[in-house]
């Protein structure tokens, strides 16, 4: 029966020989499951320079934090191998299938806390996942710097850039995005004309060329005008529409209050609000404190 057990969580966890579940133990108390890995194998291929039937030379052992099971909280443990190669002369650990080297953390669980991540707050995710945020924020940052080290912006074209509070405390971040792809290219602190300084220098990294941008939507920031002349020199600059409507309403609003102001009688004759209760309508519909 012990036997049929651990091939039935082997088939579960998607091991292949010679990796294999030894032993299973539930503690039911702490809601907890633990599985002991195996590796069977005398021999490993190099992995460093790939050399075959190479003599393990020792094990290490490893936890990894992976999905729950059953709702209990589920643990990987396994004494993997470090092969001593003939051909390169090195001593290196073999890789495993179920985690990246240096996490503590399984593919699964970390693909769990990434999806997770991308709906809540780290902090809110990592409590459902019951870890430590800072463990799930450290693998936000590798995937990310993973994703924008493949990030190609040769085609950008058309970028709006806008600013964000993060926190408290009127913390400002600099948001730079692709106007055509839809796609968030840059974020950095501050919002002076030194953050499009810093989006020029990462568009380079990643195969773009400043001189290349030919549109910046922007909300009427001289700050960031400053930037777009000296670090992206041939973008004509646009204003995002909701500043500018919020410009036009604020102009309508004066105009509107310096007329009741000076004109009360001519703006109840061309309106027609003759009775009190259509002029308190009238006045309601302007911003608090413009009457």
């Amino acid at each position: 029966m012990s036997t049929q057990i651990e091939a039935l969580f082997t088939t579960a966890l998607g091991l292949q020989p010679p990796w294999h579940v030894a032993k299973v133990e539930l503690n039911t108390g702490k809601r907890r499951i633990d599985f002991e890995v195996e590796h069977t194998g005398k021999r490993a291929a190099c992995p460093a320079c790939g050399v075959e039937h190479q003599l393990i030379h020792d094990r290490v052992r490893r936890s990894w934090r992976h999905l729950d099971f059953f709702q209990f909280e589920a643990w990987l443990h396994a004494e993997i191998p470090r092969v001593q190669c003939t051909g390169c002369g090195k001593t290196t650990q073999l890789p495993v299938p179920w985690a990246r080297e240096g996490s503590g953390f399984t593919l699964l669980f970390e693909a769990l806390g990434l999806s997770l991540c991308r709906e809540l707050p780290v902090r809110q995710a990592a409590n459902q996942m019951r870890v430590a945020a800072k463990r799930l924020w450290r693998r936000v940052r590798h995937y990310v710097e993973v994703a924008r080290a493949k990030d190609d912006m040769s085609g950008v074209r058309h970028v709006g850039i806008d600013e964000t509070s993060v926190k408290r405390g009127h913390q400002y971040i600099t948001v730079v995005h692709d106007l055509e792809a839809r796609r968030l290219l840059f974020a950095c602190p501050g919002r002076d004309h030194q953050t499009l300084k810093a989006f020029a220098d990462d568009l380079r990294a990643h195969g773009g060329d400043p001189a290349t941008i030919e549109h910046a939507c922007i909300d009427m920031s001289a700050a960031y005008a400053k930037g777009i002349g000296q670090s992206l020199p041939n973008a004509q600059i646009s204003y995002d529409r909701f500043h500018v409507v919020a410009l036009a309403n604020a102009a309508m609003d004066a105009v509107r209050r310096e007329e009741m102001r000076t004109s009360a009688a001519a703006v109840r004759e061309a309106v027609g609000a003759h009775s009190k209760k259509t002029l308190r309508q009238l006045l309601w519909g302007m911003p608090p404190g413009s009457e």
